[in-house]
């Protein structure tokens, strides 16, 4: 004789997925609706944070050593010299260096010189300077002035 086994009751893990089972079985078959990520969202304010502070730190910096010209005119005294005149903007106390060039009608340099100017009590100063020239000049003119 033979015994036939009798149907064992299953086992509390063999009964099959439960409700949070299924719920995980069909996200996971299916996908989740992804959730919201802040990452961007944190991302962009720590840009904007730094790109302000920046700016900020840069228009200070730029702000503090800044130094403008203006040329006002120029004189061709003769063939060899030409007197250039401009005004210079800087903050009271301030010293910069600027570098004058005399041009012929070419556009060519025919002299240069480099003029070292303040420290003064006025914002905006008025200068004059001569150039000596390897030929007649047609203009004289401020290249560039910069904080010393």
């Amino acid at each position: 004789m033979s015994q036939s086994a009798a149907p064992q009751p299953e086992s509390a893990a063999d009964a099959g997925p439960t409700s949070v089972d299924t719920a995980a079985l069909l996200a996971d078959r299916y996908g989740r609706a992804p959730k919201p990520s802040r990452k961007p969202l944190i991302f962009v304010i720590v840009f904007v944070v730094v790109g302000t502070f920046f700016l900020a730190w840069t228009t200070v910096e730029n702000a503090r050593g800044s130094v403008e010209w203006k040329d006002v005119g120029f004189d061709v005294v003769s063939s060899e010299q030409v007197d250039v005149t401009f005004d210079v903007t800087m903050e009271p106390g301030m010293t910069a260096t600027c570098t004058l060039d005399a041009l012929n009608t070419g556009y060519a340099q025919v002299g240069t010189r480099t003029v070292n100017v303040g420290p003064n009590d006025a914002r905006t100063t008025r200068y004059t300077a001569t150039i000596a020239t390897s030929e007649e000049a047609t203009t004289g003119l401020v290249q560039v002035c910069d904080a010393s």
